[in-house]
């Protein structure tokens, strides 16, 4: 019953800041834009956190053999990957209004297309091999490996010469603060509601 009730809070909470959420008040662009990024950055996150489970469950299955941390780390790519194509979508609406471009082949932009094309790997190569233990072990090797894409997509906006912003440096208020960390912690929690009920399918 909880899984529904959060999956509706952020559904309403993403179109509330969306559609009516408080943005900064420039005049370099416009900054309706800015409303873009109560959706970007959660999914972004969410898509992060996806990608450390995989990770450290691909990790726990190939040291103790438990078929649930198996179901975890994939369960984990496949919602990391949903949820960085929304996080990918809405970061070209921004690079659009913003850079003039949806795509620029920024190195922020690059590094977040090569981890989702990592675990996308990841999901293909799982449903390509025929023995299911086999699978297994050969996707916990993939997963853990695919990890060293998510810190180069975090860090090449802040190591390379990037138009990617960070957060900090945006003009937010207080009130649009406080948007931006209720939507976080909402779709944060409606994602691991949803994890969890993948892993007892």
């Amino acid at each position: 019953m909880i899984t529904p009730i959060l999956v509706l809070l952020d559904l309403v909470t993403a179109l509330y800041s969306a559609l009516f959420g408080s943005y900064p008040k420039i005049t370099l662009f416009d900054a309706t834009c800015y409303r873009i990024l109560y959706l970007h950055v959660p999914l972004a996150w969410d898509m992060y956190f996806a990608f450390t489970l995989t990770f450290a469950f691909s990790l726990a299955f190939l040291i103790k053999e438990n078929d649930r941390y198996d179901r975890i780390a994939f369960c984990s790519a496949v919602l990391g990957v949903i949820y960085g194509v929304g996080a990918v979508a809405c970061g070209m609406l921004w690079a659009k209004e913003v850079w003039g471009y949806y795509w620029s082949w920024d190195p922020k932009q690059t590094m977040t297309l090569t981890a989702l094309l990592a675990y996308l790997g990841y999901i293909a190569l799982r449903s390509s091999v025929e023995d299911a233990e086999k699978a297994k072990n050969v996707s916990a090797v993939f997963g853990a490996s695919a990890y060293v894409t998510i810190p180069l997509s975090y860090l090449s906006s802040i190591y390379f010469r990037s138009l990617h912003a960070q957060l900090p440096n945006q003009p937010f208020d207080f009130s649009e603060i406080t948007l931006l960390l209720l939507r976080v912690i909402t779709s944060f929690l409606a994602f691991l509601a949803i994890l969890r009920c993948c892993i007892r399918r």
